[in-house]
């Protein structure tokens, strides 16, 4: 029996003072997240995980509103193919699902500054701790400095 992994989240209801609890993405074993559009969040659309086990402790543990929790729920050859048509798409009553891909961030520190400027910058700080190891006398400073 394969397993998906659910994301659970408590959302306001159409009444502010109420939550709901919503599916708001699936994942598969091959680790490709689906999501879930606004419209079929609610757990009511979804019967089949509302009778697991899992969604049970789910119901109990998320209390308040923005809260979520990602869970594993087997899933049974029939829910399968209610989900996924024959090409292996991911749907929801005919609904194809949008599949989140994640952004790989390539860690680059860049400043912005060109390297050209970096080394002008550079040069120029040693040319002035070179001038400070030298006693200063008040016409050095004015000649470097307009007062």
């Amino acid at each position: 029996m394969e397993k998906w992994r659910f994301e659970f989240k408590v959302k306001p209801a159409e009444d502010p003072k109420s939550n709901i609890i919503c599916i708001t993405s699936i994942t598969d074993v091959d680790k490709q997240t689906f999501l879930i559009p606004d419209k079929f969040q609610p757990v009511h659309f979804h019967e089949t995980v509302m009778k697991t086990q899992a969604y049970q402790k789910v119901k109990a543990t998320l209390q308040r509103r923005h809260e979520k929790r990602f869970v594993w729920i087997p899933i049974s050859a029939e829910t399968k193919d209610l989900c996924m048509d024959q090409d292996g798409n991911m749907q929801y009553k005919g609904y194809l699902l949008e599949e989140f891909i994640p952004e790989t961030k390539q860690q680059t520190y860049s400043s912005g500054i060109s390297e050209e400027a970096l080394s002008k910058i550079l040069e120029n700080f040693t040319e002035m701790k070179k001038d400070m190891s030298k006693p200063q006398n008040i016409k050095n400073l004015s000649e470097k400095f307009f007062i």
